[in-house]
């Protein structure tokens, strides 16, 4: 396998070649084998290290006589003890389960797997095992993001599947029922840690999973149950981690309050309208996944005291309109994927972001049209959240002059690649945006009130660039590409910060202008250029001053890559 040389030099190959033969022999031409301990002696630096290998008594162990086992199990028994946890502990997965990252990680920081409670790498750390398990061929059809590469989900082998299983001795154990068939179970078993329930009916939680008191994890698959007994609760209170999402589910039984060992819970596609109040004494909770539940409209008045929360994922959550003030006491989130402004009593005020400062990937801060002022926006101090990548600013009506104060107050980190502002209705962008030299998308959408455009041409690592829905905007100037007009009689040359480099949007892939009704003009240069390959699109939405609708300007595709798109100058006539 050529993952077994992978980083070697020539020289250090041809060593280690003779003894990486006899070491494939073993593996008897079976291709998962090979890649297994390909993985494996990717790792094993020193000829001695291979040759022990080759010499493992692992070959001739009777009970993994099963022909892929002894190359699995080599490679197994070279994991550290926390990341052959964090392997066993997939065969709870069906086979062919599409597994994702982020939510294996985290059920592996419910079991303890990636250390303390108060560890700020835990999710760090469990990224790490991801990838190092799969460098190691244990995760199959790998799934990447787009954009980055990062790993974003995975399958297991069938046959490595069995070894997981084999390994945890039914301590994982999945029940799967055909639903044409009656369930029949006389007992549950009595070793089980870790348990998931496929198709199983509502009436079908039979009453031998009570005797389970030392499971660990529950999760339901393709369950159309519509309630939770409370008698489930009561019993299984040793649960860490417990997933109910994509059932029926309208409403849980207060009784979840007594599984205080609990530190995920997925609720996510429910529908849900409320949470008991007694999820606010689940103290021990890192995850709690409520994306898609939209019929939610209220959280527990008490989520402030979940002090170990780190991940509140609340996205497509459209009817809650108001989180419980207390919020700014979690200052161990990493994940809020929504906050929303209130004015009223028993909602958040702004400054509960303060504190949050662990904060990462996306935030969505809605209502900000009730903040009253700069210096209450100012609060929130956003500047001190360095990890957020992605943030959204979402107005609604408000005062335009309080409304320029507040968004100028908003500013973020420099650090932040992705910024939306949706709704803002102050007549000018708020002068930080031109700091953000890390921004890659940036979106302008509902600004109906903000003339002239920013200088987004200076941005140096701009990708995506979406404005939209402007109805105040009639012309584009020079200046939206960041060029400046000499000041000379007579003297029209363009320049970008003195020196005479006309390229703009260096790194810019998609320029797109949509729903904007009263533009007129776009007044750019025949001498300016972009990168090769950016695309624009413009679709005004309406009709110019000479009905025609659309504002015109060109951009080359980039020809297979060569030379420069060259925007010009269009006017609606």
């Amino acid at each position: 396998s050529k993952l077994a040389f992978s980083g070697r030099s020539i020289e250090e190959s041809d060593k280690l070649e003779e003894i990486g033969r006899k070491i494939a022999d073993k593996c008897k031409g079976l291709p998962l084998a090979v890649k297994t301990l390909g993985g494996l002696m990717r790792f094993k630096e020193t000829r001695q290290d291979w040759q022990n290998v080759l010499d493992s008594e692992t070959w001739e162990l009777e009970e993994v006589e099963r022909g892929i086992f002894p190359p699995l199990l080599l490679s197994y028994y070279d994991l550290s003890s926390p990341m052959k946890r964090c392997f066993s502990y997939c065969a709870i997965f069906p086979k062919d389960y599409e597994i994702e990252k982020d939510i294996l990680i985290k059920l592996w920081m419910a079991q303890g797997f990636l250390g303390s409670v108060g560890s700020t790498e835990m999710e760090l750390k469990g990224g790490e095992y991801f990838d190092n398990l799969a460098v190691r061929s244990f995760f199959q059809d790998l799934e990447r993001d787009k954009d980055d590469g990062s790993i974003i989900s995975c399958k297991m082998h069938d046959i490595v599947h069995d070894f997981a299983q084999f390994l945890t001795m039914n301590e994982c154990f999945i029940l799967e029922v055909d639903s044409r068939k009656e369930l029949r179970m006389d007992s549950f078993p009595s070793k089980a840690r870790h348990s998931t329930l496929i198709g199983v009916r509502e009436d079908q939680f039979h009453p031998s999973i009570y005797n389970a008191t030392n499971l660990r994890t529950l999760q339901v698959l393709q369950m159309k149950i519509r309630s939770v007994p409370a008698a489930l609760f009561h019993h299984l209170t040793s649960i860490r981690a417990l997933d109910l999402s994509h059932t029926a589910i309208e409403k849980l039984p207060s009784e979840i309050g007594k599984l205080l060992h609990l530190r995920y819970l997925d609720l996510s596609y429910l529908d849900l309208g409320e949470l008991p109040e007694a999820v606010s004494s689940l103290y021990n909770l890192q995850t709690l996944n409520l994306n898609w539940c939209q019929r939610l409209h209220k959280l527990p008045k008490g989520m402030g005291k979940l002090t170990n929360l780190r991940h509140l994922n609340m996205e497509w959550t459209d009817w809650l309109s108001i989180l419980p003030r207390g919020i700014g006491r979690l200052s161990s989130l990493r994940t809020l994927s929504k906050f929303v402004v209130s004015s009223n009593r028993e909602g958040c005020r702004i400054g509960e972001l303060n504190n949050l400062n662990q904060l990462r990937g996306h935030l969505e801060i809605s209502g900000l049209e009730k903040v009253t002022d700069a210096d209450e926006a100012r609060k929130a101090d956003l500047m001190n959240k360095n990890h957020l990548r992605s943030l959204d600013l979402v107005f609604s009506f408000g005062e335009k002059e309080a409304m320029e104060g507040v968004i100028e107050a908003l500013q973020p980190h420099p650090n932040l690649e992705d910024l939306q502002l949706y709704d803002y209705g102050g007549s000018i962008f708020p002068n930080w945006i031109m700091m953000l030299t890390k921004l890659k998308v940036l979106r302008l959408l509902k600004c109906e009130s903000c003339d002239p455009l920013p200088s987004l041409g200076k941005l140096p690592s701009l990708e995506k660039l979406l404005i939209g829905h402007m109805n105040s905007l009639k012309h584009v100037g020079p200046e939206f590409l960041g060029i400046e007009v000499d000041g000379d009689a007579g003297n029209d040359m363009r320049k970008i910060d003195g020196t005479v480099s006309l390229v703009v949007f260096p790194k810019l892939k998609e320029l797109t202008f949509r729903f904007m009704v009263k533009w007129e003009e776009w007044d750019a240069t025949t001498s300016t250029t972009t990168t090769a390959g950016t695309s624009v699109s413009i679709d005004t939405g309406g009709t110019g001053s000479g009905g025609d609708g659309d504002a015109s300007a060109s951009s080359g595709t980039g020809n297979g890559g060569e030379g420069d798109a060259c925007i010009s100058s269009g006017i609606v006539s």
